[in-house]
């Protein structure tokens, strides 16, 4: 499943930046997050309308972030989610940050 993938923009803003205007490593957990967020909701699954009706919700169990390179202020990313386990009670997926399609 890893040559499909859904893909999420995000420009790197002075917000997500240390001093020296490179990304604070928490926020690529951020970015991860609303990537999973937006694949869901490319599916037709909307978090809020899955706790509502179903009181049912996701919870991230474990996860592993390695730092290739620095992300800038300015820098368009893209967040790449991908499948790789799915059953009744675990979801799992494989995220990749790129700039210019080189993994960071």
């Amino acid at each position: 499943m890893m040559d499909k993938f859904h893909a999420l923009p995000i420009r790197v803003y002075f917000e997500d930046t240390d001093t020296g205007g490179i990304v604070y490593y928490a926020n690529y957990l951020k970015f991860a997050e609303r990537g999973r967020t937006e694949l869901l909701r490319h599916l037709g699954v909307s978090h809020a309308e899955m706790i509502k009706e179903q009181g049912v919700m996701f919870v991230i169990r474990s996860c592993l972030l390695n730092c290739l390179a620095p992300a800038r202020l300015d820098d368009v990313l893209e967040v790449r989610t991908y499948f790789k386990k799915l059953s009744h009670a675990k979801l799992e997926v494989s995220q990749a940050i790129v700039r210019e399609d080189k993994l960071i």
